[in-house]
């Protein structure tokens, strides 16, 4: 798995030497820490670095991190082990008019070698939290996938849909937003994507808000089955999971930023309530 990595990396580094487009960075951080919360889908970060204008190369890494609702579990109830995964990707990007299209692949690891144990402890020095039993973790698996997704949009209104197909997790989804504001309505959430979405270049300051909702049909999720209690049974996967999502975003001279909350229905049978998380995500040009 360690050399599968490296190879990624090295690939990702002679591309990014080799392309003589300008090119922009951008850094997208998922948390649950606006909610107060740290449970679920607890961390998600993804750094890109982009290139192309009407046809966009993006490489990048992702790791997201999964952990029980540790404050309130106790022996004897159900919830989700933790798990992290780490994923370096390839995608590409086509504007076809005012459209987005994007096609992304990646390969990495779930388990361990994710560094989720290592992250959150680095985080939860400066932000307390209950701990979390990290030996429930499953061992190093190969974690692929291949994503699909087209955002479309129709006059004040953006429609996405889109599929992930990986060992990991599988699923299909659909939704819409609206949009209103006097600029950067190119500026697009991943929050309702469920694909990496570079922000758009920079240009004239403006700003937008988006409000919208999302349903995905899951035919796979293999990091929620394993159960945190050592004694319960499996964990049973919801087939149907919505979202909803609203935000804002600004675009000026130096970059652009979408700050987003979501809201996803529950995930599993055995999840307490519903959860909430923010987006944010911040891109600078070199």
């Amino acid at each position: 798995m360690r050399r599968v990595l490296a190879a990624l990396a090295i690939a990702l580094g002679a591309s990014a030497h080799a392309s003589d487009s300008p090119a922009r960075w951008y850094l997208q951080v998922d948390n649950d820490v606006v909610y107060g919360t740290d449970r679920w889908y607890s961390s998600g970060v993804r750094i890109a670095r982009v290139t192309g204008t009407d046809v966009l190369t993006e490489w990048g890494v992702l790791q997201e991190v999964y952990t029980p609702e540790a404050k309130r579990w106790a022996p004897g109830l159900d919830d989700r082990a933790p798990t992290a995964r780490l994923l370096l990707y390839g995608a590409r990007h086509w504007l076809i008019g005012t459209c987005i299209e994007t096609i992304e692949v990646g390969v990495g690891v779930r388990g361990p070698s994710a560094l989720g144990r290592q992250s959150t402890d680095a985080v939860h020095r400066l932000v307390p939290a209950p701990d979390v039993d990290w030996s429930r973790e499953e061992g190093d698996r190969i974690d692929a996938q291949a994503v699909f997704a087209r955002s479309v949009p129709q006059g004040d209104f953006h429609v996405h849909f889109g599929a992930v197909a990986g060992n990991q997790q599988a699923f299909a989804h659909g939704g819409i937003e609206w949009r209103t504001g006097s600029g950067a309505r190119g500026a697009l959430s991943p929050a309702l994507r469920f694909a990496a979405t570079p922000p758009p270049a920079a240009g004239a300051s403006g700003w937008a808000a988006f409000v919208g909702a999302s349903v995905r049909a899951v035919a796979r999720n293999a990091m929620i089955e394993r159960n945190y209690d050592p004694f319960g049974p499996e964990l049973d996967p919801r087939r149907v999971v919505g979202r909803a999502a609203a935000g804002v975003a600004w675009v000026g001279s130096w970059g652009s930023a979408t700050f987003a909350l979501a809201h996803d229905t529950r995930e599993f049978a055995a999840q307490r309530r519903a959860h909430g998380f923010g987006s944010l995500t911040v891109h600078v040009e070199f």
